[in-house]
């Protein structure tokens, strides 16, 4: 026979967000970086925090247009913490090359519920410079929650 297992969310029979119980409400942590035009390899964009506890649900990195514009592009970035760059979007190739915005929704399986013990920087690391490099900017979203410590619970 099949077993049901619950979560102590469902246990508890209170819905999320009622100050009863467990709750989370989802957060953003979204910042532009100003225009940029030289965009070589190893250059860092220092995008924001996550506190502690913090834990990743999904991860977006935009351009708003084309930063670069060389028939060959060579541009890649990738979207991490300090010391795990590419945590969450490593060498990504579909961001910036493209003539207009362009976007990468995708979060590598090892950023995926990842959850720092301590107040942690994002960074935007580039790999490859821009063969023809265009001044331009870029959008980071992190969308996560912040993990209820054990006793916590109002």
């Amino acid at each position: 026979m099949a077993t049901t297992y619950s979560t102590a969310l469902y246990a508890n029979k209170t819905p999320p967000n009622t100050g009863h119980g467990f709750n989370t409400s989802s957060v953003h942590l979204h910042a532009i970086s100003g225009s940029i035009s030289t965009w070589v390899a190893g250059d860092v964009v220092n995008v924001g925090y996550l506190p502690g506890n913090a834990v990743v649900v999904s991860a977006t990195l935009k351009a708003a247009s084309q930063l670069d514009s060389n028939g060959a592009p060579t541009l890649t970035l990738s979207l991490g913490v300090t010391g795990t760059a590419g945590l969450f979007k490593s060498a990504i190739t579909t961001v910036g090359r493209a003539a207009g915005a362009s976007a990468d929704l995708t979060l590598a399986a090892a950023g995926a519920l990842y959850k720092p013990a301590a107040k942690t920087a994002v960074i935007v690391t580039v790999g490859a410079g821009a063969a023809t490099a265009v001044a331009g900017t870029l959008e980071a979203d992190i969308e996560y929650y912040v993990e209820d410590t054990a006793g916590s619970a109002p």
